[in-house]
């Protein structure tokens, strides 16, 4: 018996710790991404989530490959998935329309999958986009009812409609790169794009309570070659949020220490490595507990392999115990009361599945657990 369930172990293992691509239905569209798990990653973990938003005319794969935010996800510790917009665009309410999608329910949707069937923690959501990734990544910030720790953007600032609608349900911190002869979103904003790094700046600002004066460091000038210096102007008393921004002088439309034409347009500065600098910042960002949805509820389930029926002993009034596979497809769900209780799993086929209890519709945070099937 030991021996079955470890064969089954290891092939769930191998099936998770990878780089895969997945789809998942959203108003009756299948929508897909990438996603990493680090190589040590168990179900049983609960581990930040970043969501890596590519430019126009890009895909999720594409940008994955042009940033390699896996290798910084594998010694960091953290999953990261990369979505594909449709028609390789996002709904982020542009100037200049580029789709009509509903993007953010979209997220929204993915996020939840990734805590009801990756235990991801909720207070450790961030974004992170280029170009009108990044700007998606602001609209989520303004617009979402999630609370995202924090994001960081590349090439890309405000619509003129999102920055006049901006109010966020949560506040998040921001780090804002971009270079100063960007010829696709000009660093002084426009007609076609909207708001400029200042005014994106000072809605944040704004926002969060910062100081209005905000200190700049020269970054050392390591590479001679590339046209291009770099400045971080940060910002401070921000309360426990923080806003910095990251002044490419002379830089284009690029991630910045990626050599690589893929990535945008114009001069690419080389003297710092943009992901692991975003990755830095974000880190450490935590969203308040007060604002989520976190009820603790005492709960256990046995037998672990189990054969037909699993008992599950639940300490609260009343919740629903959703049984998913390993794609996130829900294959059986429970309506539970206080005591113990049999689910009969004689209509699953064997193998590894997840169980999640809910209540009031949220899912228990960090409680997502793992069994098997005989």
């Amino acid at each position: 018996m030991k021996f079955y369930v470890l064969i089954f172990l290891l092939i769930f293992s191998n099936q998770l710790n990878c780089q895969t691509l997945q789809s998942i239905n959203h108003n009756g569209v299948d929508r897909v991404y990438f996603y990493y798990t680090p190589s040590d990653y168990s179900p049983n973990q609960s581990l930040p989530l970043l969501v890596v938003l590519h430019g126009l005319t890009q895909t999720g794969g594409g940008v994955m490959d042009i940033t390699n935010f896996n290798a910084i996800a594998e010694q960091e510790k953290f999953i990261v998935v990369y979505p594909s917009g449709l028609s390789n665009a996002w709904n982020a309410n542009m100037n200049v329309s580029v789709s009509t999608a509903d993007d953010k329910g979209f997220l929204e949707l993915l996020i939840a999958h990734f805590e009801q069937n990756f235990n991801t923690k909720q207070t450790k959501r961030y974004l992170c986009g280029f170009s009108n990734g990044a700007f998606m990544s602001h609209k989520m910030a303004c617009e979402s009812d999630l609370c995202f720790a924090g994001i960081a953007t590349v090439s890309g600032t405000m619509s003129d409609t999102v920055y006049a609608n901006c109010s966020p349900s949560h506040k998040t911190s921001v780090l804002h790169i971009h270079g100063t002869t960007d010829a696709v979103v000009p660093y002084n904003g426009g007609a076609s794009t909207g708001a400029s790094v200042d005014l994106t700046l000072e809605k944040w600002q704004s926002i969060l309570g910062c100081s209005q004066t905000p200190s700049t460091v020269d970054l050392p000038n390591t590479n001679l070659f590339d046209l291009s210096t770099v400045q971080r102007i940060t910002y401070s008393n921000c309360g426990e949020q923080t806003l910095e921004h990251m002044k490419v002088n002379g830089g284009g439309h690029q991630w910045p220490g990626i050599p690589t034409w893929n990535g945008g347009l114009g001069t690419i500065n080389m003297d710092f490595y943009s992901p692991q600098v975003i990755w830095d910042f974000l880190a450490p960002k935590t969203c308040s507990t007060s604002g989520l949805s976190e009820e603790s509820l005492t709960w256990e389930f046995y037998p672990n392999p189990v054969n037909e029926q699993l008992t599950i002993r639940a300490d609260l009034s009343d919740g629903i115990a959703v049984i998913t596979d390993f794609t996130g497809k829900i294959v059986m769900e429970k309506v539970l009361d206080s005591g113990e209780q049999v689910i009969n799993l004689e209509s699953l086929n064997s193998g590894m599945y997840f169980i999640t209890i809910y209540k009031d519709n949220s899912p228990t945070l960090g409680k997502t657990q793992i069994f098997a099937k005989k």
